[in-house]
């Protein structure tokens, strides 16, 4: 039988229970990532990170 929960949502749910408020900043993380994600002018060109991680030759 396929489990019917996402094993993401299992933890989040465990850590919420030990800590209340690690789910609040858990969320307010994610949406804050979300946020940032839709602004592509913030966002660090991946020329540059390749520059800075050596990747490029």
């Amino acid at each position: 039988m396929k489990p019917t929960a996402i094993p993401a949502d299992k933890v989040s749910e465990q850590a919420g229970v030990l800590d209340p408020g690690y789910a609040a900043w858990e969320r307010a993380k994610i949406e804050r990532g979300l946020a940032q994600s839709r602004d592509r002018a913030a966002m660090i060109p991946v020329e540059q990170v390749w520059r800075d991680l050596k990747l490029e030759g």
